[in-house]
């Protein structure tokens, strides 16, 4: 049987391994399309420009459309977008989002 200083030993090292946890920035950002179409794209995302060379993007996501046909994947001017990043240099564009 444990004594009491284990117990509460163990229950102080759990919470603080809780509290890391809580406490790690997410790696998932919202970002603003500031520029698209024609080939162009610009993120905002944080105080950061993300162009094309600085993201990695889902299939199906276009930015290098001439003319808007009204599809749901064509990446415009002030859409709101989902990325991952886990060290802040490669940046994975996962989807626009729209609000409900």
């Amino acid at each position: 049987m444990r004594t009491f200083e284990e117990n509460m030993g163990r229950i102080a090292q759990s919470m603080g391994t809780a509290a890391e946890q809580v406490s790690r920035p997410s790696a998932f950002f919202a970002g603003t399309v500031q520029e698209a179409g024609r080939g162009k794209l610009r993120i905002s995302c944080g105080g950061l420009q993300l162009e094309p060379e600085d993201l990695y993007l889902a299939v199906g996501l276009d930015y290098h459309w001439t003319y808007d046909t009204g599809a749901s994947n064509l990446l415009r001017k002030g859409d709101r977008v989902v990325l991952l990043s886990q060290d802040g240099q490669d940046f994975y564009l996962l989807a626009r989002m729209v609000r409900a």
